[in-house]
């Protein structure tokens, strides 16, 4: 049977042809309801051997599976103060069209954000929510998803020794410029697929 689109768009489709629901397709693999979500919705992937035992239950080679696309649109979250986001969201969106913006200026939402989404970037300020909260996030993020490449913004160079020692991506003293941003942007500690034409 000839599938297209993301892993997880066929994931989702193999699942309602079945009639099979993300409860029950979660039961069977021995993982929970929301890793299916996530699985579907793209923003996280299945091991391998959880591709074959879904290949087997669907009754199609597991290469159907396989060969899905597994690039996705990167996510680039901004953390800082609401009239700060006001300038850094439409200017990113500008210096980075090929990725999806979100800005946040709580750590709730934040974490939120990133466990519905596929981020690749973080752009934290240091000073979020609390003196140094943004080094405390950005650990946290590092937690949920190892890859992500962490880049501070601050308007203080204090904390630049705290963010180098966490193996961060960047360091921006504000006000952050188009130069800084593209910089970071281009010498990612982690580098994203989908920005490799940069």
């Amino acid at each position: 049977m000839p599938l297209s689109g993301s892993l997880g768009e066929r994931i989702a489709k193999l699942r309602t042809e079945n009639r099979i629901s993300q409860k029950e397709l979660a039961d069977l693999l021995y993982v929970n309801q929301g890793t299916v979500s996530r699985w579907e919705k793209g923003t996280r992937f299945p091991e391998e051997d959880l591709i074959y035992k879904m290949a087997e239950r669907f009754g199609v080679d597991p290469e159907v599976l396989l060969s899905a696309s597994t690039e996705r649109t990167p996510v680039i979250l901004l953390v800082d103060q609401e009239k700060e986001l006001a300038k850094l969201v439409p200017l990113m969106e500008k210096l980075v069209p090929e990725a999806k913006i979100f800005g946040a200026s709580s750590v709730k939402k934040v974490v939120q954000l990133v466990k519905d989404q596929y981020v690749r970037i973080a752009f934290l300020e240091t000073e979020i929510g609390q003196e140094g909260g943004g080094l405390l996030l950005a650990e946290g993020l590092m937690r949920l998803v190892p890859e992500i490449n962490i880049i501070f913004l601050t308007n203080s160079p204090a904390y630049m020794a705290k963010a180098f020692r966490m193996h961060a991506s960047g360091y921006i003293l504000k006000p952050a410029e188009e130069d800084d941003i593209l910089h970071e942007v281009r010498h990612l500690r982690y580098p994203v697929k989908a920005l490799s034409a940069w």
